[in-house]
């Protein structure tokens, strides 16, 4: 395994095939100021740099805690400097751009709170596995602020209008159940249990072609911006795939298994 320094505010850790992208800020619950999300391209740009890297997981390395949202603390800053609060808005978009554009498969593992910032960053991944006693929340409304379109949409592609609706508009904090029913993660989990089975699902997929499952993150990826029927591009990438190893590799191993 290699790592980052354990007191960087945000690391990055490879181990097999797995990059770690970890939140680690203990001291304020891992509330992400503005030097965390201009971290965060760079971390997510080595792992897709990195042959070797098929998955990368988002989680803290801080207990019962994912993350408590944006650091308030520099709110105050934001108020009274327009250049500070637009050089903070373009570094939360950089950094979602760069986690929802990583084209290999991305979750999110969520022990505890994941509010404000931290559902925007769970948001930018593929799938999100929460434990038992993980809650939900953003809260804008509270603060007299308004959510972002490219985040409202990511909250949207996921639970639809009505529920984006009630989380925004109420700002409530949900339990993993909730959270489950309407669509805002993918599975719940013991807290025991949250990195075993977050590991066996990611075993799946490291089982599975890479090609396939960066293709498919493509093509979801182009009818979440509204691209409604087959074109040129999405029928080369069905035809051209028969020629590709992982597919020859595929039913070489399929028909051997069906001769034993």
């Amino acid at each position: 395994m290699t790592s980052s320094m354990t007191n960087d505010l945000i690391y990055l850790e490879k181990e097999q095939h797995i990059a770690w992208l970890t939140l680690n800020r203990p001291d304020r619950k891992n509330a992400l100021n503005i030097t965390m999300w201009q971290t965060i391209p760079s971390l997510v740009q080595e792992a897709e740099n990195d042959p070797n890297i098929h998955i990368l997981i988002l989680r803290s390395a801080v207990e019962n805690i994912f993350c408590a949202g944006a650091d308030i603390s520099e709110f105050n800053r934001f108020i009274n400097d327009r250049e500070a609060r637009d050089q903070n808005r373009l570094a939360i978009r950089n950094a979602c751009l760069a986690l929802e554009k990583f084209s290999k498969p991305s979750l999110a593992m969520i022990a505890g709170a994941c509010v404000g910032g931290g559902c925007i960053l769970a948001l930018c991944c593929d799938i999100r596995f929460g434990d038992t006693a993980s809650r939900y929340g953003i809260t804008p409304s509270k603060l007299g602020l308004v959510y972002g379109l490219s985040d409202t949409r990511r909250l949207m592609d996921q639970v639809g209008p009505a529920a984006t609706k009630d989380i925004l508009f109420s700002g409530r904090i949900i339990d993993a159940d909730k959270a489950l029913r309407v669509g805002l993660i993918n599975d719940i989990f013991p807290p025991q249990k949250l990195k075993q089975e977050t590991l066996r699902y990611a075993e799946i997929l490291l089982n599975n072609s890479a090609f396939s499952l960066r293709e498919i993150k493509k093509i979801i990826a182009r009818v979440q911006t509204g691209v409604r029927d087959d074109d040129n591009l999405s029928e080369d990438i069905f035809m051209d795939a028969f020629d590709g190893q992982d597919h020859k590799k595929g039913v070489d191993l399929f028909l051997n298994k069906d001769k034993n």
